[in-house]
């Protein structure tokens, strides 16, 4: 069953995805993005977007190793986690 979101619900829910992989609480990625524990719970629900906002959080992310970003030719979002590996450790 397809999940039925607005776009900005769909868009808090990617910032609160990439704040867990960052491994962050709504207060960590406050303080690091200097913002308010309150604004980052609007964005992850929906209801705050502005772009000075955002642009403070994702570079907070950025930090984290966390990057968020849109595709402007079909408006889906991804977050991806980068990581530097242990020296001697392999991939799978």
């Amino acid at each position: 069953m397809p999940l039925s979101l607005s776009n900005s619900e769909a868009l808090g829910r990617t910032y609160a995805a990439a704040r867990m992989m960052a491994g962050l609480d709504q207060g960590g990625l406050a303080t690091a993005a200097g913002l308010s524990a309150g604004t980052i719970s609007n964005v992850e629900r929906g209801r705050d977007s502005r772009a000075e906002t955002l642009r403070a959080i994702r570079r907070a992310l950025s930090r984290a190793g966390v990057l968020v970003s849109f595709s402007r030719n079909n408006g889906l979002a991804s977050v991806s986690i980068s990581f530097a590996t242990d020296e001697g450790e392999e991939e799978e």
